[in-house]
């Protein structure tokens, strides 16, 4: 299965219209020959076997409950965080850190935890920064944020370091910071994306020519 036609496949369980989030255990040629499509609404798991995709309803496919409730919290956050490919990384703040290690057995992201709690180190695609507030990123770097409970200047410095059109997954409990625009919100959390940045106005001179 060409890997990116996961952003155009949606979970054949009746709910709400919902991405799939692909576990990919061999690749080639940009085709996921070996996996599993995970929908973090339901908790249904597709089998890729030999480059084949099985949607079929058996009782190895039925899903435990369509509210979302009991969806595998991994494969829920990588789906949020739209985390489809190995393309740039994604930045988990704070408390998310603890999280890296089950996002990296099921996606192929690279992580960077900013302040994660005390214990967790680095590993193989997975980088660690200590910091005293801002996030030392460049503006737009990042291709997702998942951000804890922080301050409005660090959730600000956060939306900064993500890149247009990248997800942003916070508390529901923090203020939706400017610079995205609300996708999806529960008791637990919310779900935004960048918006792109306005653009600088531009002066221009006009120079006109003198005719002798």
């Amino acid at each position: 299965m060409f890997i990116e036609l996961v952003d155009a496949l949606r979970c054949p369980v009746p709910h709400e219209e919902s991405w799939l989030v692909a576990a990919a255990a061999r690749i080639e040629h940009r085709h996921i020959v070996q996996g599993t499509l995970g929908c973090p609404v339901c908790s249904a798991e597709y089998p890729i076997a030999d480059g084949v995709v099985d949607f079929r309803r058996g009782a190895d496919h039925q899903a435990a409950s369509v509210t979302g409730a009991h969806a595998e919290p991994a494969l829920r956050l990588a789906a949020m965080l739209n985390l489809t490919d190995a393309q740039g990384f994604a930045v988990l703040l704070g408390r998310w850190g603890s999280w890296a290690e089950k996002l990296s057995a099921i996606v192929e992201t690279p992580f960077i935890l900013v302040d994660p709690p005390a214990g967790v180190i680095g590993a193989p695609g997975i980088s660690v920064l200590r910091t005293d507030g801002d996030i030392p990123l460049a503006s737009g770097a990042a291709r997702a944020m998942a951000i804890d409970e922080v301050s409005v200047a660090r959730a600000d410095s956060a939306v900064r370091a993500t890149r247009t059109r990248g997800r942003v997954v916070a508390p529901s409990t923090l203020a939706l910071p400017e610079g995205v625009r609300e996708l999806a919100r529960d008791d637990v959390l919310w779900v935004a994306e960048r918006e792109p940045a306005p653009s600088a106005l531009i002066t221009l001179h006009v120079r006109r020519g003198v005719i002798s």
